[in-house]
């Protein structure tokens, strides 16, 4: 586990009871905060954050706490944040209630205080494997990213580069017929400005090809409409 001291919340309607469960779990070297019911507890995650772990009664006023758990793991990220839940009802009901609804354990009161922190800590050390994991995804994640966008990198070039082989022919072609017309053929003047035309466009097309030849998916252009155009024009130094 990390040196940052685990946040517990613990929430119950009876004042006494919170003040057990917070000193039982204050030996653990962890902070804790308390909620008197189950909206008081709901305007506390919202102003502090989520908790590392939340321990909840079952049989409070308002808001019971199979509510409370519910609206609590629809919470953003709650899902990772265990709850153990306290009940003075042993019943195998109650106890299924509090697992389908979100809770990952439970304890019945009067509860010995060693198995509250033996359960906490285990329920901690279950955060603590949720946090690694969820760290691991993102990094996984990450990775994933700049294998595709390595990948995505090496096609951009590979069909630039069969594009410029298959325009390069054909244009070196075009280039060595206006040189034999321009050396054999007798044009008139028009004809002659339109054949300087014809040649510097093929000039141009020449140099597109080139650049088509270095270009790469850092060279895509993307547009508001999410089309991706490859950009061949090269900053002048």
């Amino acid at each position: 586990m990390t040196d940052e001291r685990r946040k517990i919340l613990i929430v119950d309607d009876d004042a006494d009871t919170r003040g057990v469960v917070s000193d039982t779990l204050f030996a653990l070297g962890v902070e804790t905060s308390e909620a008197g019911s189950g909206p008081e507890a709901l305007e506390k995650l919202e102003r502090e954050g989520l908790p590392d772990v939340l321990v909840l009664d079952v049989m409070m006023p308002v808001m019971t706490g199979f509510e409370v758990c519910r609206h609590f793991k629809a919470l953003p990220g709650a899902e990772l944040v265990p709850v153990i839940m306290l009940t003075a009802k042993d019943s195998i009901k109650d106890i299924v209630s509090g697992l389908d609804g979100g809770a990952d354990d439970y304890l019945t009161k009067p509860f010995h205080y060693e198995e509250l922190q033996a359960r906490v800590r285990a329920l901690l050390r279950v955060r603590e494997l949720n946090l690694h994991l969820q760290r691991k995804n993102e990094e996984l994640a990450a990775m994933q990213e700049k294998l595709v966008a390595k990948e995505r990198q090496a096609l951009v070039g590979e069909l630039a580069g069969a594009a410029a082989h298959e325009l390069g022919q054909p244009l070196a072609a075009i280039l060595l017929n206006i040189h034999l017309v321009e050396k054999f053929a007798t044009i008139e003047d028009k004809g002659q400005s339109a054949l300087h035309a014809i040649k510097q466009d093929t000039k141009r097309m020449k140099k597109i090809v080139e650049e088509l030849r270095s270009a790469d998916a850092q060279s895509l252009t993307e547009y508001a409409t999410g089309l991706k155009i490859l950009s061949l024009k090269r900053e002048t130094t």
